[in-house]
């Protein structure tokens, strides 16, 4: 009886401990550099295809042990969001053989997650960085944005100028010449100095290689930065196409078409191949019984062919980006036979989350459970970039391939706890009035006649 009555004392213990959420993808992060101390990762078309919640309250990211880290969302042109245009990259002294221009006979390398380089050994013996050297290899592994140059430290004070030829590779076995001769120089004379230190360099390789022409000191190297192409930076307008159906309700004929994800619409198009003409409204509601609520028009759209084709530009939302499921197109006129093909446009936002915990980072979405927490974002890195510069931004990472965690499975709502507390009281209040009653009639079996 009392192992009876201490297993009831402990059932509201053991319901109030909480699991952690259940998710239902989750994607690994690639971070661009290992020391940047703040991320931001551009969320793709199917990350808003999972999320189970308007505000992408259970869009999160987590450490190695499935620890959430700080982190916030922010559209892609706010101040703390916008991306770094200069990234720190590691770089490993090769040594070479004697001879002008001359590479090792044999390279090997260590790899670590993501093709990054740990270690190097070049002609028998392990490339060390206590003597600067002539020969020398810039990793961009992990960088997957348009590079424009590579950008050099080194110690300053002495003149020096140095040539190299420039090499490029993607599996550090077959090279391609990027630049058959550069200059890196820093030269001074009373007050005025002559500094070269980037070298403009195209994407599309991993590894790059600088192999000296000249018989100069090797350059005091510190830091090696890459400089990305601002233009290829700024986020460009993702589109979804709706395939619709035609409807009526409550006497109005329209298009309803139905989102696949939570993404942010800030514009709408229409893709018509008749080039049919027409004057549009647009509204949107978020469930089925919801009223409709005006987003665009009216406005005529457009299409005409010929040797200068034209058409009507999209439309922006009347009011703050829309994440509805539900669109209804409607024309003021007849309704065409073909039933259009509605384009919304959005920009991806971009999550901004701190190098908390244990990497390697993954970012995880879809739960009917979980909730991000809220955390000052903007302040903390406003701190950081007190600490590192004023040109400082979170390092890009990137998204890999997603795996399946829960599935559909964490997109049900968990049921409604019990309140075991409300439970006990009740028990005890009808145990008493039980006790009670039990009183009362035994005092009237034990009352004496008249």
């Amino acid at each position: 009886m009392k192992r009876f009555l201490m297993g009831l004392l402990l059932v509201p213990v053991l319901a109030s401990a909480q699991a952690p959420a259940p998710y239902a993808k989750r994607w690994p992060l690639v971070l661009s550099g290992e020391q940047a101390g703040a991320y931001r990762v551009v969320l793709d078309a199917e990350v808003y295809a999972t999320t189970a919640w308007p505000d992408l309250r259970d869009v999160d990211v987590l450490d190695a042990h499935g620890k959430p880290v700080a982190a916030a969302l922010f559209g892609p042109e706010q101040p703390s969001a916008l991306p770094a245009r200069r990234i720190v990259v590691p770089w490993f002294p090769l040594p070479a053989s004697a001879g002008e221009g001359s590479v090792p006979s044999r390279v090997s390398a260590q790899f670590g997650e993501n093709g990054r380089i740990v270690r190097i050994e070049a002609d028998g013996g392990t490339a060390s960085a206590a003597a600067p050297p002539r020969t020398f290899l810039v990793d961009l592994s992990g960088i997957r944005d348009n590079v424009e140059a590579l950008e050099f430290t080194w110690d300053a004070g002495t003149p020096r100028e140095a040539r190299y030829r420039v090499e490029g590779s993607r599996d550090l076995q077959d090279w391609d010449v990027v630049q058959d001769r550069v200059t890196l120089v820093e030269l001074q004379r009373g007050s005025q100095r002559l500094l070269r230190d980037e070298v403009p360099i195209r994407s599309g390789f991993r590894y790059v290689r600088f192999v000296p022409l000249d018989a100069s000191p090797a350059l005091p190297i510190r830091e090696v930065r890459v400089r990305l192409d601002a233009v290829h930076l700024q986020q460009a307008v993702q589109w979804s196409e709706l395939r619709g159906r035609r409807v009526s309700e409550q006497g109005v004929d329209g298009f309803i078409y139905e989102n696949t994800g939570r993404y942010p619409i800030a514009l709408a198009d229409l893709a018509m191949d008749d080039y049919a003409v027409g004057e549009w409204t647009l509204e949107s509601r978020d469930a089925a019984d919801a009223p409709w609520r005006l987003r665009a028009g009216p406005w005529v759209a457009y299409r005409v062919g010929g040797d200068r084709p034209s058409a009507s530009p999209a439309q922006p939302l009347a009011s703050d980006p829309a994440r509805d499921r539900y669109w209804r197109l409607r024309n003021r006129s007849a309704l065409p036979d073909q039933v259009p093909t509605l384009r919304l446009g959005y920009r991806p936002e971009v999550m901004v989350f701190l190098a908390q915990g244990t990497p390697p980072y993954a970012l995880v979405a879809g739960s009917a459970s979980a909730r991000r927490a809220a955390v000052p974002m903007p302040a903390l890195i406003d701190a950081l970039r007190r600490e590192r510069g004023e040109d400082w931004q979170p390092a890009p990472a990137y998204l890999s391939p997603s795996a399946t965690l829960a599935g559909d499975a964490a997109l049900v709502a968990p049921p409604t706890p019990r309140d075991w507390k409300a439970w006990l009281l009740w028990g005890l209040l009808v145990l008493g009035a039980a006790l009670v009653a039990a009183f009362a009639f035994s005092l009237l079996r034990s009352r004496p006649p008249a």
